[in-house]
């Protein structure tokens, strides 16, 4: 994926993510991090928008492939050898759109674009029997190398493939009034010259509350270069598209938006000094972040989140914020969830607490645990003006005993939506099983720094100091220990320092 869009459409809302052309723990590998640029280098490229290929093949090794339905990695090796295949949908990609999907409980959704079926499948496997898709593309026969395999997996019957003009298609839904408002969920990997036409069109068709998601929006990282002149003039073309969308959806107010990766603590050589210095994330460089923060972050970062962030700046573990393209995308999944219980572990200042309480319902609530209630004074002030400090019980102490006295009431159990936890990562673990019984069936915990700076997927930790090299141990021991966990679905993405999502499944 050369970028991912997600609308999510609430009210006035839409969710916008921006991933890596061939992607999927949020990490996509987007066809081309090379300087010089031709189509043709989309099917030769493989390190994608991350600071690295290895980076990307850690995700996809990890989280990815072996969590991979059968039946979508049969259909991702046929499409292997298609002089096209560089079309697919991206596997990590899709384990972030299935864990959405599932999240939303959608069932009736429009795919704009469908190229073998790859996305189409992934859908129709987590909607429910009789959910429905309309699937809108003007080249059957590639959707002929991937339908025997849909047939296969018992799934045909929710789609109605439609071979078709995508505008005609649309418009014909349209001339029906009860169509309108009537999908959960889209998903759009077309021509970039008809993106707005397909987005004015999917916002009548889609629910409030309901997901638009865009393929392909940061281009090969290309959209945050400041010239086009060393593209081809297919790739200036389809460029220009992608940046006209991404400013139109930027500047919409009846969305909510999230564009993803983004990454603000990678490097080569790391210490923990090195921490607060370092900008260039986990992406292939520092104006890709810049374009993601300065486009669909900053502008829409409320008042209060931009506050505290700047009353964070001066303080002296200030790489301890929660990344506020990270907070964009958390406050994206509280809406869509309806989140009004939660559990926050790690506090710090308070930024990812305050956009948690300006996320849930006026009568929501938040257990906030921490040790440092020092830190946790920088943000109160800005907590309080924002008028949220009532949905916040913050209790001072380590997290494993005050998990432990939830738990010994039974009420507790399986009664809270969320979870955050940003805390000691040698506990994660121990974190993580104790949430996985206050968390409800259908709940999310979420675990920051999952990626710990790109260096999760170094071969060896040599260069680092004693404290990087500890940390990066317990992170590693918590994505495997995740990665091989039956009772939630995952997916990891390259936001912030890595996010890992993980839905409760039992």
């Amino acid at each position: 994926m050369l970028g991912f869009v997600m609308g999510f459409r609430a009210s006035s809302t839409v969710l916008l993510k921006n991933l890596s052309y061939q992607f999927a723990t949020i990490t996509m590998e987007d066809g081309g991090a090379a300087r010089v640029l031709t189509v043709h280098d989309f099917s030769k490229t493989e390190v994608g928008l991350l600071q690295s290929k290895e980076l990307n093949q850690y995700i996809l090794e990890t989280n990815v492939y072996p969590r991979e339905p059968e039946p979508l990695k049969e259909l991702r090796n046929a499409t292997a050898s298609q002089p096209r295949n560089v079309m697919l949908t991206a596997p990590d990609g899709g384990a972030l759109m299935a864990l959405l999907l599932r999240l939303m409980n959608a069932k009736k959704t429009i795919e704009v674009g469908v190229y073998t079926g790859y996305s189409l499948l992934l859908t129709a496997l987590s909607i429910p029997d009789d959910g429905k898709i309309v699937a809108i593309d003007i080249d059957r026969e590639a959707y002929g190398v991937g339908l025997p395999i849909i047939q296969k997996a018992g799934v045909e019957h929710k789609i109605d493939f439609i071979e078709s003009n995508a505008i005609l298609a649309l418009d014909k839904l349209l001339e029906d009034p009860k169509n309108e408002g009537s999908f959960d969920y889209a998903f759009v990997d077309a021509d970039k010259a008809n993106y707005l036409n397909y987005y004015e069109r999917l916002m009548k068709l889609v629910r409030i509350g309901g997901l638009i998601v865009f393929d392909n929006t940061l281009w090969s990282g290309t959209v945050a270069w400041a010239s086009d002149s060393l593209l081809d003039d297919h790739m200036k073309l389809q460029r220009h598209h992608v940046l006209k969308i991404n400013k139109f959806l930027a500047a919409d107010t009846r969305i909510q938006l999230s564009q993803v990766p983004t990454m603000e603590d990678g490097a080569a050589r790391l210490t923990v000094r090195d921490l607060s210095k370092t900008d260039m994330g986990l992406l292939q460089s520092k104006e890709l972040n810049q374009y993601i923060l300065e486009t669909n972050v900053y502008p829409r970062e409320p008042e209060p989140l931009k506050e505290l962030r700047n009353a964070t700046a001066s303080h002296p573990r200030k790489h301890m914020l929660t990344a506020p393209d990270g907070g964009a995308l958390m406050a994206l999944l509280l809406r869509l969830m309806n989140a009004k219980k939660t559990i926050e572990i790690g506090v710090y200042t308070g930024y990812s607490l305050l956009l948690t309480a300006l996320s849930i319902p006026d009568d929501g609530k938040i257990v906030a645990i921490d040790m440092d209630r020092e830190a946790f004074m920088v943000g109160l002030p800005i907590i309080q003006k924002a008028g949220v400090e009532h949905k916040i019980d913050f209790i001072e102490s380590e997290a494993i005993p005050i998990l432990d006295k939830l738990l010994e009431d039974p009420k507790k159990e399986g009664s809270f939506d969320y979870a955050f936890v940003d805390a000691d990562k040698d506990n994660y673990v121990n974190y993580h099983e104790r949430l996985m019984k206050l968390v409800r069936i259908g709940g999310l915990i979420v675990f920051d720094n999952t990626l710990w700076a790109g260096t999760v997927a170094w071969a060896s930790d040599s260069l680092l100091d004693d404290y990087m090299q500890f940390r990066r141990h317990h992170v590693l021991k918590i994505n495997k220990f995740l990665a091989e966990d039956t009772r939630i679905q995952l997916s990891q993405v390259p936001v912030g320092d890595g996010l890992t999502i993980c839905r409760r499944l039992y």
